[in-house]
């Protein structure tokens, strides 16, 4: 991935409700994206749309040049498992699996090999381990605690080697010690593997090493 672009996004909900209103933004390769503005200021629905999860009301996003709002359901989703990743603020992790269980489903996703059911499960480890937490691996959601939920999450991002990962107030439910460890996080590994980072916050702390920051105010950058 060399660019993401946004170009003219506005999203209007039932009711009358305008989340963006024609906003504009680019995102190179390497770029740590800060997006920061009140509640209700349209940063989530932002990260939704550049993400492919949710669909503008109007304009359009561009991967490399690549139109891809206009894309079947089947292509876009191949697109966010091969080439974005995901850190939302409540983690969505999957009850009924395993912290390594679910760390290892985006990979068995992209590549549906039972074969290779062991190279995942060996991969998911190596990355518990990044994150100290291999004796942890056979708990389930329920039993871990919020820090320890938001390194799964983490795992998990990483497991399908994305260009780019899109983070949704990712400090917003973990302590002060587990916010310093994703700020390591985020500085590591955009200097190490040149991965991308969009993060939507409150926490001032992320412009001390952001590239890009964007205000958003009432659906507009400022």
């Amino acid at each position: 991935m060399d660019k993401l672009i946004g170009r003219d996004i506005s999203k209007e909900y039932p009711g009358g409700i305008t989340a963006l209103k024609s906003v504009n933004i680019e995102i190179h390769k390497g770029d740590i994206v800060v997006v920061m503005g009140p509640s209700g200021s349209g940063k989530t629905t932002l990260i939704n749309i550049l993400g492919l999860l949710d669909t503008p009301t109007a304009g359009n996003v561009y991967l490399d040049d690549r139109e891809i709002t206009g894309l079947s359901e089947k292509e876009k989703c191949v697109i966010m498992n091969r080439t974005f990743g995901f850190i939302f603020q409540f983690f969505y992790l999957i009850p009924e699996l395993t912290a390594i269980e679910n760390v290892m489903l985006p990979l068995w996703i992209k590549e549906r090999s039972y074969r290779k059911v062991r190279d995942y499960y060996r991969r998911a480890e190596e990355l518990l381990v990044e994150f100290n937490l291999s004796k942890r691996k056979d708990a389930y959601p329920s039993q871990l605690s919020g820090g320890e939920m938001q390194k799964v999450a983490i795992c998990r991002s990483l497991i399908c080697s994305p260009e780019i990962i899109f983070a949704d107030e990712p400090t917003g439910s973990i302590d002060k010690e587990s916010s310093e460890m994703f700020f390591n996080f985020v500085q590591l590994l955009n200097k190490k593997k040149g991965i991308g980072f969009f993060i939507g916050t409150h926490n001032e702390k992320f412009l001390q090493f952001a590239t890009k920051v964007v205000y958003l105010n009432q659906g507009e950058i400022e």
